[in-house]
């Protein structure tokens, strides 16, 4: 696995966010955290748009998995995302809070 595109937008107040993760610059134990989460997600069994209805003041997201020969991404949010897919998500929201406040 090599990077991950993350993007949050929509929400009550629609503070958004958008980042890339190169898992090369990641501590160990965080890619290990990472690729553990898409595993257990089976991200790239998961159908690229799941978005079938939308709410009002909920989120949106889109991840982007590039590992190198074979690349997926997906769409949800959060009435439609799947509960496999929620630590995965939750991880990189607090990634993203880390890096905003850097």
């Amino acid at each position: 696995m090599a990077t991950i595109s993350f993007k949050r937008s929509g929400g009550f107040i629609g503070k958004g966010m958008r980042f890339e993760l190169n898992l090369n610059d990641l501590p160990i134990g965080a890619v290990r955290t990472i690729t553990r989460l898409v595993e257990e997600a089976q991200f790239f069994d998961l159908p690229e748009n799941m978005i079938k209805t939308f709410k009002p003041d909920e989120y949106q997201y889109t991840i982007t998995v590039d590992a190198g020969i074979t690349n997926h991404t997906v769409r949800t949010n959060d009435s439609t995302m799947p509960s496999s897919l929620k630590p995965l998500i939750k991880e990189l929201s607090q990634l993203g809070t880390v890096r905003e406040a850097a």
